[in-house]
């Protein structure tokens, strides 16, 4: 069931995409989904941290 759900997150990427990411997590020496939840927490964090500056509107 958990491979499932991280096949379905790369549904969305183009073979191209989903080699680049591949690449990149190597680099790091980490999972493909753990490269992509890291970056989406760092996004995440960033949005939370300017709607709390008030630089960012809803």
């Amino acid at each position: 069931m958990e491979q499932e759900k991280k096949v379905k997150l790369l549904v969305y990427a183009t073979e191209d995409e989903r080699a680049r990411i591949k690449m990149a997590a190597a680099k790091l020496h980490m999972s493909m989904s753990q490269l992509i939840l890291d970056s989406v927490l760092e996004q995440v964090a960033s949005i939370e941290e300017l709607e709390k500056n008030g630089g960012a509107q809803a």
